[in-house]
This record gives C-alpha cells, structure tokens and sequence, in this order.
C-alpha cells in the first residue's frame, strides 16, 4: 500500500512539475529585433505615429531591446499596388507585419453601396490575397491587417462608401487566410466615440489616435500569451475578439432574410448572434444550437433588415468572433 502511495506521489509531482514547466513555456514572451517587425501601408502609418509608438510598447514589456526600433517603410498618398511592393522591396524580409491598405484606392470609389462585386473592391481583393501570398513566400509567420476606422465629415462621403464594402471584403479574405497567421484589428471599435480626439481631418491620426492604434494592435498580438507570436500554436483561454484564434467563424452571408454561419466547433454548442448598427443599436438577437460538432452551417432569421453594414457578434461558449456583416 505504501509503494502504490508513493508511486501515485511520485507521478503527481511529476505531473505538476510538467504542467508547470508547459505554462511556463507558453507563458514566454518573445524577444525581437526591430527587424523582425514591419510597418507598411501609405499615410495611415507614414503620417501618424503608430509604428513608433508600437516599439515604444514592445520595449516596455522587455520583447524589444532598449536601442531597437520596429522598421517601416509605409509611404503617404500610395495604392494597394504600391503597398504590396512596398513589402516586395523590403530587405531584410521581416518575420511580422503590420498593414493595411486600399485607402488611396478607394478615394475615387465609384462603387454602389454594399456592392460587393464592384470592380474596384475585386482587385482590392486580388491584390490583397497577391500580397498575403508573397508575405507567405517570404516567410512571415503572421501579419495584422487593419480595418480603417470612419471616415469623419461630408468631405469623405465617397471614401466611406467605399470603406464599408472594403471592410467586408477585406475580412471575408482574412477569414480563410491560414498562412501566414491572420490577425484582424478593427479600428472602427478602437476609435468609436473618440473621433474627435484621434484625428483632427477625419481620416488620418492625431498623436493620441496613433497612440490608441499602436495599442489596439500591441494589445492583439499579445493577447493569450503573445500567441501571435508564436509559430504553429493555437490560442487558448478567455475570449478576445481581436485574436486570430477566435475565428470559429469561418464565414457569414446574408441572403433572402437568413444570416447563415459557417462555423467550426468542437462540440455540440449554443450559438448566439447578435446585429447591431454601427451606431450600436441592436437591431437582431437570438440563438440556436450547433447540432453536432466540427464544420458546418447555422441559420438565422433575420427578416426584413434594411439595407446596409452591421456589426456582428457571434459567441459560443467563451469564444467570441466580432466582425461586420452586409445587408443587401
């Protein structure tokens, strides 16, 4: 009896000692050089000060030395196209990077409203899976892309048309994007109420808007123990809408007054939807159960919405996926 209690002991303390061990490991915290990281883009970053500001966090939680700076190579008044050769021309080729692009692009959209299928918005698109395709190429582990928060004022009417068919388009790309590892940031919910802080001309950052950006996407990559950051691992714990692991929603479409789901789960759940506007009036709410588990397809009812972006929120145990959706 006792040699079976001192076994059982024995492989209790190995047990804990090895569990302590693999918090430990997934605890870690990454150690960068500053050109590890990349910025690019056009004047959302070459004008603001969010590269900066984003080293300037990195050194404060001891991922990157004290006499390193994360490189950015962004340039004002640029297209996608541009963007993307940006990165192509970039040397050394970082491990990480921190985008956007199509801003320029979309300043003389000509698209209908919610018009996915316009022209403009599909070489967004192909230029956009062109790029990710060459950061894959490259070697990069994982990427941000950035959603543009609003634009402010009369004066960019066009553009913000034009913005809330990109988001939508841009996020579809993100959600079947596996390599190099895919990291949505949505500034519309980081700078929401505080426009008149973040920026004075209604579409580029003021210092504090820069400020706010660097920490939205620092606060993402290092969610669930800087999982971002770490290749070929998954993130797991509490919920963070930001995080890439998230993403149990695969894909959301909008037809003939159903929202349908694509979604992975692993085990039989309850789904919750809920649709607000973007001023955040919630406009739908309700559940349903995801029968079985693994991939598949969960409807919702939505009715007679009208036609336009909302802000969707689909939760299922403690995991939540935050994004927009098209109603047309």
């Amino acid at each position: 009896m006792r040699r079976v209690f001192s076994h059982s002991l024995r492989y209790l303390t190995s047990a804990i000692a090895v569990s302590a061990l693999l918090v430990q490991v997934n605890a870690q915290k990454p150690s960068l050089k500053g050109a590890d990281l990349l910025c690019n883009g056009e004047s959302f970053f070459a004008a603001s000060n969010i590269c900066s500001e984003l080293s300037r966090l990195a050194k404060a939680d001891g991922v990157l030395a004290s006499n390193e700076n994360f490189k950015q190579v962004a340039v004002s008044g640029v297209p996608i196209g541009t963007v993307f050769n940006q990165f192509k021309q970039a040397n050394p080729k970082p491990k990480y990077v921190v985008t956007d692009g199509g801003g320029i692009d979309l300043m003389s959209n000509t698209c209908s409203v919610g018009d996915t299928n316009c022209a403009m918005v599909q070489n967004l698109k192909k230029t956009m899976k062109d790029y990710i395709a060459e950061m894959a190429r490259s070697g990069v582990k994982a990427f941000v892309w950035m959603c543009y928060p609003d634009p402010q004022g009369g004066n960019w009417a066009t553009l913000k048309k034009g913005q809330d068919i990109w988001a939508v388009v841009a996020k579809g790309v993100m959600d079947v994007t596996t390599t190099p590892k895919p990291l949505w940031v949505d500034l519309r919910t980081t700078w929401a109420g505080k426009y008149s802080q973040y920026t004075s001309d209604g579409i580029h950052c003021t210092n504090a808007g820069g400020t706010a950006t660097a920490q939205a996407f620092w606060d993402a990559m290092k969610a669930n123990n800087y999982a971002f950051f770490n290749d070929g691992s998954s993130s797991t714990g509490s919920a963070n809408v930001s995080s890439y692991a998230q993403q149990f929603v695969r894909s959301q479409i909008a037809r003939n007054g159903n929202v349908a789901l694509s979604l992975s789960v692993e085990q039989p759940s309850n789904i919750t939807l809920n649709l607000t506007t973007m001023s955040g009036r919630s406009v739908f709410m309700a559940e349903r159960k995801a029968e079985v588990s693994g991939l598949q397809t969960v409807e919702f009812p939505v009715g007679n919405l009208a036609r336009g972006v909302y802000c969707s929120e689909v939760r299922c145990g403690k995991m939540v996926n935050k994004s927009q959706i098209l109603i047309q």
